[in-house]
Order: structure tokens, then C-alpha cells, then sequence
């Protein structure tokens, strides 16, 4: 079941120096690091400010990145118990699977979680 169906719609959006704070309608907080995507990562604070609502308050479009967040994305790609990690991987491999996530609407987390529960299952 989709969560949009839940209606989870973002309230309000607070930055900080290392992440971003998404407030929910149901009064939940959610913990988003910059580098939860490279525009993200990449931007400036001006640039994370200038942001906008969109479609009622399922995502976020931040304008001067030309970058979308969604509320559905990100609480499937961190859910409720999520841990980083770091792993070391060639560049190239990091341009291809960008490539494949952007092409199948994926972000890296959710490709490499996906991708690895395919394998080992």
C-alpha cells in the first residue's frame, strides 16, 4: 500500500547545518542528510531554502537545484529503523548505478537495498 494513501503531507521544512527537518501533518519529524541525494549534497544554503510545496505537501521542489523530494521516497528509502554506512566502490560503478536508480526512479539507497536483498534471497 502506498503511503500516500496514509496522507502524510509535509507541514513544514527547518535546516540545519548537516540535514534537513521535514514536520509532518501527523506531527512526526523527519531527519533527512544532505546527502540523501549529490544535488542536495551540493547545494548551498541558499539554495536548500529556496524551496516550494508541492502537490499539497507529498514533496518538496527545490528550485534553484532543480531537485524533488518526496515524503513517500523518503520514508522508503530510510523507514523507520535505517543505519549508514559506508562502503567503497570504483566511480564508474557509482555513475552506472546513479544512471539505472534515475532511470527506475530509485535512489542509490533504495537500489542498493533492493539489489542486495535480490541477491541474497
Amino acid at each position: 500500500m502506498s503511503i500516500l494513501n496514509n496522507r502524510f503531507l509535509i507541514k513544514s521544512v527547518g535546516f540545519a547545518e548537516e540535514k534537513m527537518f521535514i514536520e509532518l501533518n501527523t506531527s512526526r519529524v523527519l531527519t533527512i542528510p544532505y546527502s540523501y541525494t549529490k544535488k542536495l549534497q551540493h547545494a548551498t544554503s541558499k539554495e536548500l531554502k529556496n524551496y516550494r510545496l508541492i502537490a499539497g505537501g507529498i514533496g518538496i521542489h527545490f528550485e534553484d537545484i532543480d531537485e524533488d523530494i518526496s515524503v513517500e521516497g523518503i520514508i522508503r528509502d530510510f523507514g523507520n529503523e535505517s543505519k549508514r554506512i559506508n562502503i567503497s566502490v570504483q566511480a564508474n560503478f557509482l555513475d552506472i548505478a546513479d544512471k539505472y536508480a534515475k532511470e527506475h526512479s530509485l535512489s542509490r539507497s533504495a537500489l542498493f537495498q533492493k539489489a542486495t536483498l535480490e541477491y541474497i534471497e
